[in-house]
């Protein structure tokens, strides 16, 4: 759409209208006359006040336009970012196997209960390092202040060493990448040392 600036002078920042507006200032004094239009359906005649009522339908038309355009885009950026997400936090299958392998292997062993702890604890290494290559992480607790995006309380316990409001002893662990939580700390949080009994 081409714009008119009024007072033509581009200093002084003067207020810029497009030319419908211009031109519907302009034919004001028309009142009731009626105004011929050329549509691509052949010519059209309508008041100035139908005129002026057409134009603000279409201005609202162009701004739901472009405000449902933002939208979409803010959806798509959205989108984007959790599929990113996502795949920060998809372990490949092909990774699981060989620590499938290893749990069949400890479990037909037929050493000690030492050999087939050993064998266990290096599984669980593997485990681990394919837990960090993602950049998940454990969420901190014990000692902690307690802070519900990340520790869930399922209950409230006096503690000697422990403050008030800080997570006594974690019951489950927690877990997540950076600040997004995967799986939330399950913990017993300090209501402070025990009351003396008198």
């Amino acid at each position: 759409m081409s714009e008119t600036r009024l007072n033509g002078d581009n200093e002084t920042g003067a207020e810029v209208k497009s030319a419908m507006e211009v031109a519907l200032e302009r034919a004001d004094h028309l009142d009731d006359e009626p105004i011929e239009i050329q549509t691509e359906n052949g010519p059209v005649s309508m008041s100035f006040d139908e005129l002026k009522e057409k134009a603000a339908q279409a201005d609202e038309l162009a701004n739901q336009v472009l405000y449902k355009s933002a939208e979409f885009d803010n959806f798509r950026k959205r989108t984007a970012r959790e599929r990113e997400d996502l795949l920060k936090e998809t372990v490949r299958v092909g990774d699981l196997f060989d620590i499938l392998d290893h749990f069949d292997r400890a479990l037909e062993s037929e050493g000690d209960a030492d050999a087939l702890r050993e064998g266990l604890q290096l599984i669980r290494g593997q485990l681990w390092t394919l837990i960090e290559r993602k950049e998940i992480e454990r969420v901190p607790s014990v000692g902690e202040p307690f802070d519900p995006n990340f520790h869930e309380a399922i209950s409230e316990q006096p503690h000697e060493t422990i403050p008030q409001g800080n997570v006594a002893t974690e019951f489950q662990s927690g877990f997540r990448i950076g600040d997004r939580v995967l799986r939330p700390s399950k913990v017993v949080v300090s209501s402070g040392p025990p009351a003396n009994e008198k």
